[in-house]
C-alpha cells in the first residue's frame, strides 16, 4: 500500500538511466502493485515551470532491478522523499546511496536539454520512521552534485491553517497514470487537485486498508465529479502542495501510501511535513554551511 515502486520494475532498468528513459512503458510487477504507488491517477501532465522543485528518483540494485519514487528539492543538494523509498518496509534494509540516480529540472525526464542528473552520496531516513506503521515516513537524499532547480518551501507548525478539512491541495509524481491489469510508468510528471479531509474521516475511511492512521499524517480524496485524482505506485515521496495567503507554494505532505489498487474512492495518506520540517531544516542548514577554511601548517 506504500506508494513507492519497490520490488523489481524490470531488468530494463539495467543500471543506466538512459535505458530506463528509452523504454518508460514498463509494466509494474504484482509485488509493486500490492505495495507502494507511482504516477497520478486521472491527473494531467504538467510542466517544469509549474513544478520546478519536483525530483524523479530511481534506484537500481546489483541484480539490475529497481524502483521509482518521487521527491522534492529542498536545498541544492537535498531531496525530500518518503522513508520507505530508502528503507524497505519488509526487510528493514536500506538501499545503498550509490544505487540512486536523481533527475531534477525537467518534468519530462527524457529531455536531455534541461534535465540535471545526479548520483547520491548519502540517504537518510527520518529518525522517527516506523516501517511497520509507516509513521514518520520521510527521508532525505544528499546529492553528489547540486541542482539549480529551486527549493520548495516546507510547511512548519505555523502553517496549520493549510491542513483544514475541505481545502484543496495539489499532488504530483511520475509513474502509473491509470490502474488496471497492465499499468505503465510515465516519463512525464503528472499532477492533480485533491482535498484535505478531517482526521476522523481519514481514520474511518482508510481503515479498510490501513488501521494505523494518526495525527502525524493527513489524508486527501477527490469527491465524485471533481476528476477523481489520486496517487499510485511510484508517487511515493512526492509532494502534497498548498498555497499560503501570500501565494507562496508550500509542501504540506509527503506521499506515503494508499489503497493497493489505486482506488480513488478511498483516501490517500501523506506524512505531515510540519511534523518533520524541523529535522529537514537541520539538514538544510548543515548542507548549506560553508566548508571549513584550512588552517595553515607552515
Amino acid at each position: 500500500m506504500s506508494r513507492g515502486n519497490r520490488g523489481g520494475l524490470s531488468a530494463a532498468l539495467g543500471g543506466a538511466l538512459a535505458v530506463l528513459l528509452a523504454s518508460m512503458a514498463l509494466a509494474v510487477p504484482a509485488q509493486a502493485q500490492s505495495g507502494a504507488h507511482a504516477s497520478i491517477i486521472r491527473g494531467s501532465s504538467t510542466t517544469t515551470e509549474e513544478w520546478p522543485w519536483a525530483a524523479f528518483v530511481l534506484a537500481v540494485d546489483r541484480r539490475e532491478e529497481g524502483f521509482v519514487c518521487t521527491g522534492t528539492v529542498v536545498a541544492p543538494t537535498l531531496i525530500l522523499t518518503a522513508g520507505h523509498c530508502i528503507k524497505d518496509v519488509l526487510t528493514g534494509r536500506s538501499t545503498p546511496a550509490h544505487r540512486y540516480t536523481v533527475v531534477t529540472g525537467s518534468g519530462d525526464v527524457r529531455d536531455r536539454s534541461i534535465r540535471q542528473v545526479s548520483k547520491v552520496v548519502r540517504a537518510v531516513v527520518y529518525p522517527g520512521f516506523d516501517r511497520f506503521r509507516l509513521h514518520g515516513d520521510a527521508g532525505l537524499l544528499v546529492l553528489a552534485t547540486p541542482t539549480t532547480a529551486p527549493a520548495v518551501a516546507l510547511a512548519s507548525p505555523s502553517d496549520a491553517a493549510l491542513l483544514g478539512a475541505g481545502l484543496p491541495t495539489y499532488i504530483a509524481g511520475w509513474g502509473i497514470s491509470s490502474g488496471g491489469v497492465n499499468p505503465r510508468q510515465s516519463p512525464i510528471l503528472r499532477r492533480a487537485r485533491t482535498y484535505v479531509q478531517r482526521l476522523a474521516y481519514c481514520r474511518n475511511h482508510a481503515r479498510v486498508y490501513y488501521p494505523f492512521f494518526n495525527s502525524t499524517q493527513l489524508c486527501t480524496i477527490t469527491p465524485p465529479g471533481f476528476g477523481g485524482g489520486g496517487t499510485c505506485h511510484g508517487d511515493s515521496g512526492g509532494p502534497a502542495l498548498a498555497f499560503r495567503e501570500d501565494g507562496t507554494p508550500v509542501q504540506i505532505g509527503i506521499t506515503s501510501l494508499g489503497p493497493a489498487d489505486c482506488d480513488t474512492r478511498l483516501p490517500d495518506i501523506f506524512t505531515r511535513v510540519d511534523r518533520i520540517s524541523a529535522w529537514a531544516g537541520e539538514w538544510i542548514a548543515r548542507t548549506a554551511a560553508p566548508a571549513p577554511v584550512p588552517v595553515p601548517t607552515g
